[in-house]
This record gives C-alpha cells, structure tokens and sequence, in this order.
C-alpha cells in the first residue's frame, strides 16, 4: 500500500530512489524549479528531497507548514539552514562522504586537462588545426600538490596522488604540532600557513567546506604566491574562491590555468568560461553511477527507518 506521505524532488536522483519511492510515496518530481516556485508549492508535500539547486532557509520553511523531512541527496549543507530546520522541528538526513571518490577522480581528471590542454586541442581538432607545438604540457608525475582542507574529499585524492609520486601537503582549519607530526608519517606534509602552502606547490586542489571563514579564502591577496605553471581546482564550493580576482590572475597569466566544478552563482554566464586556460564543469564531482547509488541506498534505509508503516 503506497503512503499517504507526498514527497517533492527538485533535483535529479539515481533510478533506484525513484523507483523506491514511486512505489511507496505519492511522489512529484519538479526538476528544475526557481526558488519562488518552490516557496509557492511546498506547503503540499511532507518529505522535500533535493541537492544543491534550491535553498532550505527560514522563508522557505514558513511557507512548507506540513513539512516533516528535508533530505540532501549528497554531502554539503551551505544551501539548508541547519538552525531553522531545528527550530521548526523538521528532520534533516544528508549522506556525508559518499561522494568523495568521485570528487576526487574529477579533480585528477581536471589536473590532466589543464596541463595537457585538452579543452583547446579538442577545439582546435574540431576545425581541423593541428597545432602541437603549442600543446606543449606537463606530467603530473613527481609533482607537488596542495590540499586546501583534508577532509573525506582530500584524502581520496591524496591517495590516488601517491600513484604519482606526488608530493602531498595540506592546510587544515586548525592546526597543531601534534597533527603535523601525524601527518608527516604518512608522507603528507601540514602547513600552518595558506600562503606558504600556495608558494610550495604545482597543483592547488581547494576541497574545504564554504563557511563564513572561506568566503573568497582565495583571493587577489593569495593568488599572487602561485608560480606561473601552477594550476588552481576548485571542487569545494562556489564563493570559496574569489571568481574576480581568479579572472585576472589567468588573462594576466600569473597561473597557468585552473579550473572549478563549482560557482558562486550557478546557471549563469561567467568571464571566466571565455578563456582558454580555464575548465568549468556544471557541479559534477558526484555526479557518478557508483556515487548516486550510494547515496540512493542511505536514502532509502532512512525512509524506511523514519516512515515506515
């Protein structure tokens, strides 16, 4: 017997969610949807599950009256407000590290594409210009790589650098003595400062949440300490890294290129796409089969953990 339970989806979910609750919810799928849209129809549905394109915050929420549960088909919650979720008494499941393979496997794959010149000579090859001279690139091999933040995502592509021969060092939000020397026997080495870390290093990765501390961490005051063939990826979150001052260290060519999965504003044009030593994906680190399976699995023991009959 299907529930009387309505759920909204407003984002894309893996084919085993949608057919789990297809067949046990009464189920809408709006995808894509404008925040108003959401506001104007949220007060019909139960359970709202969604990634990273709406945002969950006090307006919403005093519009969605018989809301019992927000679910986050992936890892970050910069787009729900945890506190307002708490104050009106609404479960929040989200499904931390499932994605971190596979953030990690695009961000290697960025780092290839910008040394290797991908996105131009596939341009290029599409007009018939075979220029090879001027694809010259580099290895990834025996280069150094930083990690701005050593979480679930930094770690994955720790270890996938060390088939490498990577140099691997890190910045954490709190350092001590104690961790560095952790990680030191594990060959990684931990810097206190981000600017020194951003000087030592070929290869920048920012895997770091977004929070009120890394808004624009990445900035015309920092960027300067890169070298001329380093590379900048940013697979954290839109805002983390200064979009502006990114634009005008790579026409300048203070960096050799960089690229970003993710923007502070989503879904519109950027300068930055109009450069050539610049990659942009569409938000697709998790965007994997093996990823979204597993977050449909958790997604699915929670629904019938909390919503069984």
């Amino acid at each position: 017997m299907v529930s009387k339970l309505r759920i909204l989806v407003v984002d894309p979910i893996h084919i085993k969610l949608r057919n789990y609750i297809e067949e046990n919810f009464t189920v809408t799928v709006k995808h894509p949807i404008t925040q108003q849209e959401l506001i104007q129809c949220i007060n019909k549905y139960d359970i709202l599950i969604l990634r990273s394109g709406a945002q969950v915050d006090s307006e919403l929420l005093s519009h969605g009256k018989n809301l019992r549960a927000i679910i986050r088909a992936g890892t970050g919650t910069d787009n729900i407000d945890l506190q307002a979720l708490y104050n009106a008494k609404i479960l929040f499941y989200n499904t931390p590290n499932t994605n971190s393979r596979a953030v990690a496997e695009l961000s290697i794959g960025l780092m290839h594409c910008l040394f290797r010149h991908i996105k131009r000579a596939s341009n290029e090859i599409e007009t018939n210009i075979w220029n090879k001279k001027s694809l010259m690139g580099f290895e990834l091999t025996n280069k150094k790589l930083g990690l701005i933040g050593f979480g679930s995502i930094g770690q994955e592509i720790a270890n996938i650098a060390k088939g490498y021969n990577m140099l691997v060092s890190c910045t954490v939000a709190h350092y001590s003595t104690k961790r560095a020397a952790d990680m030191n026997t594990k060959n990684i080495t931990l810097f206190n400062h981000l600017e020194e870390l951003m000087a030592f290093n070929d290869i920048l990765v920012v895997c770091c949440p977004y929070t009120n501390s890394t808004k624009n961490l990445i900035n015309k005051d920092n960027l300067c300490y890169l070298n001329p063939t380093s590379i900048l990826i940013n697979v954290a979150r839109g805002g983390v890294v200064s979009e502006q001052d990114l634009y005008h260290s790579l026409i300048n060519k203070n960096i050799y290129g960089a690229a970003s999965d993710v923007f502070e504003h989503e879904r519109k044009i950027s300068p930055l796409f109009t450069l050539n030593n610049f990659i942009g994906t569409p938000h697709i680190g998790a965007m994997t089969n093996e990823s979204q399976e597993k977050i449909a699995d958790l997604i699915i023991q929670f629904l019938k953990r909390e919503f069984s009959d």
